[in-house]
């Protein structure tokens, strides 16, 4: 019988079993060219397998890390997608992670590596990736869109002329995109396969609960008329314009916009070509007639004591309303806005009536304080400069209010 030789070897502070060196030899032996005891992927044992063997099962784990189910509860809704959606990138292939796991300790000395064998530590490899950023915000912002519904103010309709009801409106619904965008990127870089579950609430977009105001709306305070040829094209933009300023409800404070009542002013909206003015001549344009709206809107709203806070006379004199008394406007380079200044909600009510443009503000009796309001223009210089004053008057005739206001500059017709 040959001789034996016990060998005592200590790795990581443990002392291991002694083992004879023919058994030490035939261990190192038997796992020369698969992986070492006690090895796991992502969870799974891969222990003794072969180089093949390890590349399958890390192909078959990242097969399911792409199919990683993400599931986003939002109330009562359920949206669930796969993590292949937001694109993942694996930070080694299969053949190079596999070879890296069968190589594992081997580089130890045959005693160092009998004995990991022996009495294997555990040891876990990963299979770490990354997603795409800008994927999982558009998911967020996808979400976010088939959420969201606008809030609706409460408003006034007017069911008969002078009868107004109050249309109640409700609240808005959102979502916060960011918020669960980060939540997303949080879980998936925890890595793994299990799925993800975020669960989150809608946020309300609350509206303005008060209606008391708007009860207040029963007197006609203002009203300007003003002419044009029902038989012409250019009808069209004006009646289209009154319609989508008819039913402006202004609460105190609230800013009117022409640009945002009106606007898209193009074809597809119902506009059509006629007559506008342009450097100072008359050309075709799609909207022409539009102007007409907004200035007699503007007297309208002269007759009750507000100021414009954008206002631009046109480059030639028009016929529908008195020099200095016009308001034009053009979608991106020319607005025509003012601010509710009464104590009070304005409605605004636009009709046509065969060529009769008519546009009315109704509010309290006590909106204008038993003041009533009448601009007064200055003409000069043939007619091509208009200065423009609003005076305000009492019951008993005496003059309360004066605002200078602008002076128009008008360009001959030629």
């Amino acid at each position: 019988m040959g001789l034996l030789f016990l060998i005592g070897i200590s790795i990581g502070g443990g002392i291991y079993t002694w083992l004879k060196v023919e058994e030490a030899k035939g261990l190192v032996q038997a796992y020369q060219d698969v992986v070492l005891p006690n090895v796991f992927v992502n969870g799974t044992d891969v222990s003794q397998m072969s180089l093949e063997e390890v590349q399958f099962v890390i192909e078959s784990e990242m097969s399911l890390i792409r199919r990683r189910s993400i599931t986003v509860k939002i109330d009562e809704a359920v949206h669930e997608v796969q993590l292949s959606q937001f694109d993942p990138t694996f930070e080694k292939n299969s053949e190079s992670l596999a070879r890296e796991i069968v190589d594992f300790n081997h580089d130890l000395n045959w005693l160092e590596l009998a004995s990991q064998i022996k009495q294997p530590l555990a040891y876990e490899f990963e299979i770490k990736y990354d997603v795409d950023e800008g994927l999982i915000y558009d998911f967020a912002k996808q979400l976010e869109r088939e959420v969201y519904e606008p809030k609706i103010e409460s408003t006034l309709n007017m069911v008969s002329y002078g009868s107004f009801v109050i249309e109640e409106g409700k609240d808005g619904v959102s979502l916060n995109s960011e918020w669960l965008a980060n939540l997303l990127k949080d879980e998936i870089e925890g890595g793994g396969k299990d799925p993800i579950v975020i669960e989150m609430n809608k946020t309300t977009i609350s509206r303005e609960e008060k209606t008391d105001d708007l009860k207040t709306v029963d007197t006609l305070i203002a009203s300007y008329s003003s002419l044009f040829n029902p038989n012409t094209l250019r009808a069209i933009n004006v009646q289209l314009a009154a319609k989508k300023v008819d039913q402006t409800v202004l609460r105190s404070g609230d800013t009117f916009s022409y640009g945002e009542a009106i606007e898209p002013v193009d074809y597809a909206h119902g506009f059509v070509n006629a007559t506008t003015f342009y450097l100072g001549q008359k050309v075709p344009a799609v909207g022409g007639g539009i102007c007409q709206v907004s200035s007699t809107l503007y007297n309208a709203q002269l007759l009750a004591g507000i100021v414009a806070t954008k206002r631009q006379n046109h480059s030639l004199s028009v016929g529908y309303v008195p020099l200095g008394q016009d308001a034009t406007y053009s979608e991106g380079s020319i607005a025509y806005e003012f601010i509710n200044t009464l104590d009070y909600p304005i409605y605004i009510h636009a009709y046509t009536e065969g060529g009769v443009l008519t546009v009315e503000l109704w509010s309290n009796s006590d909106a204008l304080n038993g003041i009533r309001y009448y601009p007064k223009t200055d003409i000069s210089e043939g007619g091509l400069r208009a200065d423009t004053t609003l005076y305000g008057y009492d019951a008993s005739g005496n003059m309360v209010y004066e605002q200078f206001l602008h002076t128009s500059r008008y360009q001959p017709h030629k």
